[in-house]
């Protein structure tokens, strides 16, 4: 996806192009094995919190649903002064959510996002998202 640097704005193709990957992004994770680089600030953040959740999700023909643990397609690396525990807390935190009780977590203002209108647009997605995958399995 096209950044915007300090330097750089992106131009409008690029913005164009960002808009609607943005638009998709979440479902990528829905499919996607999934590299967690977990540090101190992970379990404060929006976008690294609801990758995670994503990624313990699986489709079925009810909707999404919590992956079981062999089904899950996260792998979790601490890094940098991220204690242990910190691992089995996020597991903990995500494993077992519903989307509805994703998206009650992820709307609190505790979680922050650097850019506010990215938790505007996949906030919804979130409610929506058992419908989609109900769509695509049958």
């Amino acid at each position: 996806m096209p950044q915007k640097t300090p330097r750089q704005e992106r131009s409008l193709e690029e913005r164009l192009e960002f808009k609607a990957m943005m638009g998709r992004i979440n479902t990528l994770y829905l499919g996607a094995s999934v590299l967690i680089l977990l540090d101190l600030s992970y379990m404060s953040r929006f976008w690294t919190q609801f990758e995670a959740w994503l990624s313990m999700q699986q489709a079925s023909d009810e909707g999404i649903r919590p992956a079981p643990e062999a089904a899950r397609r996260c792998t979790v690396r601490n890094i940098h002064n991220a204690p242990i525990e910190f691992k089995d807390s996020l597991i903990k935190m995500w494993a077992k959510k519903s989307y509805l009780e994703a998206y009650e977590v992820l709307s609190a203002a505790d979680v922050t996002v650097t850019n506010e209108s990215d938790k505007e647009m996949q906030l919804p997605k979130i409610l929506s998202i058992n419908k989609l995958v109900k769509d695509v399995t049958y």
